[in-house]
């Protein structure tokens, strides 16, 4: 199943790209095109890391590792 899936994804990403960017290119959006390439390059790999089932660490994990202290600190504040 994880090879379908990569083919799915490879299929989707060139879909979008052979759509988006003769029309990005056209109107001249440069920075929507770069933005738009990079989104789309993590985002497939993202999804084909995904299908291998590799393990992607969550990003809130990070956010609340950074915020504890500071949590911990206004729970004593308060009590």
């Amino acid at each position: 199943m994880g090879l379908v899936s990569i083919v799915l994804v490879m299929g989707f990403s060139t879909t979008l790209c052979v759509v988006e960017i003769p029309k990005m290119r056209k109107s001249k959006e440069y920075k929507e095109l770069a933005a738009f390439s990079i989104i789309l390059f993590f985002g497939t790999l993202l999804a084909i890391l995904k299908s291998l089932n590799v393990e992607i660490p969550n990003p809130a994990d990070v956010v609340a590792a950074v915020y504890a202290p500071f949590v911990e600190l206004i729970k004593g504040a308060l009590e």
